[in-house]
């Protein structure tokens, strides 16, 4: 797809997994990491240009929370959220 890398952390993936999706992103072997909110929570890396919602969250303390991820450090950054009109089945 696109020859773009990318890996991904949740919790159903072993903690070891996680840390070595991490670490390939980190180093920018990957270049994209998609993470459900139970695994993100207290990844910190430098550099990240964008966090893409691909669903909006509950709350606006997690919106702040996955937001956070880029734009540290007085670094621009961008935050993107997909919003469906359609009610949730």
């Amino acid at each position: 797809m696109a020859g773009i890398e990318a890996d991904q952390i949740h919790g159903n993936k072993s903690q070891n997994a996680r840390q070595n999706a991490l670490h390939a992103f980190k180093t920018g072997r990957v270049r994209v990491l998609v993470a459900t909110d139970v695994a993100a929570r207290g990844i910190d890396v430098s550099d990240v240009s964008h966090v893409i919602n691909y669903q909006a969250p509950a709350s606006f303390d997690s919106y702040i929370h996955r937001i956070g991820r880029t734009g540290r450090a007085g670094k621009t950054g961008m935050a993107l959220t997909f919003i469906d009109n359609e009610p949730n089945n």
